[in-house]
């Protein structure tokens, strides 16, 4: 209970804009007062949410919903023709809210984009919404969602002022994602290596639009050396990141900056080993980096999208037959395509 008072606030700042043309079409109702409410096609929007909104806004206006229909009915189970209609309607991203019913005066709707109200915002709103739409068309909607404000006392200027904290705590809430990716790194200078491998990945959202990230990403790379042998690159590091981001609920896109470090284990495998000799050493690598990703929620997974371009500090340079085979140094660029679960 506390939880949705403390957001209604906030949902109220969201709808007066929609809702004031409404009230301003205010007509005389001849009906008994009672609301009856349907909710269809909204499988995002639960319907008990909704009821519970709007119960606590009109109280016992709202008429009870008969046992196996979805629509609300008196508490003899018999359709009133004698009532307000509030009727919820879902498509796509897009949700219809329309007042109608006897009071008089042409039927009322405002559509409302779902994406513009994450978690469980989207049915407090539409309940919100729909309470104006009737206060526009009912005396006794009016009445009722009038007289909690004559014995609460605070003028309305105070509720406005109590919806900052509500506002600023909403971004607040952290959305954690942990997956695994595939990576393709190349580093794009002379003799570069091209280096194939798996990635683990998690970020994190930090204050509004912030967004701080992290990987463990290991990946190899072969070259052969014509009459000599094959060099090999084993390179284990990992990321960290901190950007900003953008989207909704389906769609988000992120860019951030940080910096990559690890070692690069390189060797070599002779082709003649009488007469050639191979070697294997270890080597610190690493540098600054600059990350964007596009990400595709589908319900708790997300697929990943991703892009990397760095600047190695260290230069790593593996030789055979006196030339440079395999050389980690310079500019690299990377690619990764992956799966995340939201927490």
């Amino acid at each position: 209970m506390n939880s949705s008072v403390g957001a209604l606030p906030a949902a109220w700042a969201l709808i007066a804009v929609w809702a004031s043309p409404a009230i301003a079409q205010e007509t005389p109702s001849p009906s008994s007062g009672q609301i009856e409410l349907e909710v269809r096609g909204c499988p995002s929007v639960p319907t008990a949410a909704v009821r519970r909104v709007v119960g606590i806004e009109i109280g016992d206006l709202l008429l009870e919903t008969a046992a196996g229909d979805g629509r609300d009915v008196d508490r003899l189970g018999v359709d009133r023709l004698d009532v307000d209609r509030l009727i919820i309607r879902c498509a796509g991203n897009f949700a219809s809210v329309e007042a109608t019913g006897i009071s008089g005066g042409a039927p009322t709707e405002r559509i409302l984009r779902l994406d513009d109200f994450p978690g469980d915002t989207a049915p407090r709103a539409l309940a919100l919404l729909g309470v104006e739409l009737l206060a526009a068309r009912s005396a006794a909607v009016r009445a009722r969602i009038l007289r909690p404000q004559k014995s609460a006392g605070p003028p309305a200027v105070e509720i406005v002022a109590a919806s900052s904290p509500s506002s600023s705590a909403a971004p607040a809430a952290r959305q954690v994602r942990v997956g695994v990716a595939g990576v393709w790194r190349r580093f794009v200078g002379q003799d570069g290596p091209s280096a194939f491998g798996g990635r683990v990945q998690a970020s994190t959202t930090a204050m509004r639009r912030g967004l701080l990230g992290g990987d463990l990403e290991f990946a190899a790379a072969r070259k052969t050396v014509d009459s000599v042998g094959e060099t090999t690159a084993w390179l284990i590091s990992g990321a960290v990141t901190f950007g900003i981001f953008a989207g909704g609920s389906r769609w988000r896109t992120a860019v951030g900056l940080g910096g990559r470090i690890g070692l690069v284990r390189e060797s070599g495998s002779s082709a003649n080993p009488s007469q050639i000799s191979s070697s294997t050493f270890v080597r610190p690598w690493g540098g600054p980096i600059l990350n964007a990703s596009l990400s595709r929620t589908l319900g708790r997974a997300a697929v990943t999208i991703g892009g990397e371009a760095g600047w190695s500090l260290s230069s790593i340079d593996e030789m055979a037959a006196g030339v440079t085979a395999i050389a980690v140094r310079g500019p690299w660029v990377a690619v990764s395509i992956g799966a995340d679960l939201r927490r």
